[in-house]
């Protein structure tokens, strides 16, 4: 073992020296006499023991080669690998500050809307349609009209009809309405590192007619019409130009009536939460 180490120090070192005697003879382009070999050197002893003038030098056009500055030449080194190290990784990073190429203000928003109204006692499938006016890329006017299609019976009503309790619903059939839509914040998006879509936060503030059905057991339907204030926030993004998709969160709070089983009704402050997934184009397209 002690040999195989020793014959092992022995070869590191001749392969230092011989990387050592390379290098200089590689980088000392201009230092050094003219060995024996040299044919200049050869051709030239006969004149000089002749006592013959010596022969000038010939003039060649090719430059000489200054030593190298190590130092300078290391820093060159580095500013190449920074040069190569211009890899995916920074290019995405570069990517994702691009100039903002999309503007709403001044044009028309129309879109769609499926969503679904978690209620007290059953859940709502909704539909609808949106339009919009974007005065600036802030400030939008939006105005909605939304349908309850289809309904469906939770966890909740299920256990109270298993204990046999009575319970009085109330349920969206449709609203429509105005809001005004604020845009705070506005930015970009990296997904997967090549798709870089655009994206802003709204938030909305409106008034809305809402006409609720309310039933219970054993007792007729109630049609209650009611001015819902609404609030909400809704990301978007941005699908080029001229579309987006966007997901809304909605509350409608309103004053509600359900009837009693003994008969007549009672007033109750209603709140329902709306999600819906909106899909919209902007007119005029942009190029």
């Amino acid at each position: 073992m002690k040999h195989s180490k020793l014959v092992a120090l022995t070869l590191a070192f001749f392969a230092f020296v011989s990387f050592q005697v390379f290098a200089d003879d590689l980088f000392d382009l201009d230092g050094g006499a003219a060995g024996p070999e040299d044919p200049t050197a050869t051709e030239a002893a006969p004149a000089e023991e002749a006592g013959a003038p010596a022969a000038e030098a010939p003039q060649t056009d090719a430059p000489k080669t200054a030593q190298l500055d190590v130092n300078a030449s290391a820093a060159d080194l580095e500013s190449e690998q920074e040069l190569r190290d211009l890899n995916i990784e920074k290019k995405k990073q570069i990517k994702v500050v691009q100039k903002k190429d999309f503007t709403k203000d001044k044009r028309f928003e129309l879109g769609i809307d499926i969503g679904f109204a978690c209620g007290d006692w059953e859940d709502l499938l909704a539909v609808g349609i949106r339009a919009a006016y974007h005065f600036n890329e802030y400030i939008a006017l939006q105005v909605r009209f939304l349908y309850g299609a289809v309904s469906w019976e939770n966890e909740t009503l299920k256990q109270a009809k298993e204990a046999d309790a009575y319970v009085a619903k109330s349920n969206l059939m449709l609203t429509a309405g105005a809001s005004a839509v604020f845009t705070p914040l506005y930015g970009k998006l990296s997904v997967f590192g090549d798709f870089i879509p655009k994206y802003d936060l709204n938030a909305s503030v409106g008034v809305y007619y809402y006409r609720t059905v309310a039933d219970g057991e054993g007792v007729d339907k109630m049609n209650n019409n009611d001015i819902a204030f609404q609030v909400g926030f809704a990301p978007r993004i941005f699908l080029g130009k001229n579309a987006s998709l966007s997901l809304n969160f909605d509350w409608f709070i309103m004053k509600d009536k359900r009837p009693k089983q003994e008969g007549g009704s009672s007033a109750y402050l209603k709140s329902d939460f709306l999600f819906t997934i909106n899909a919209s184009m902007f007119l005029p397209f942009a190029k």
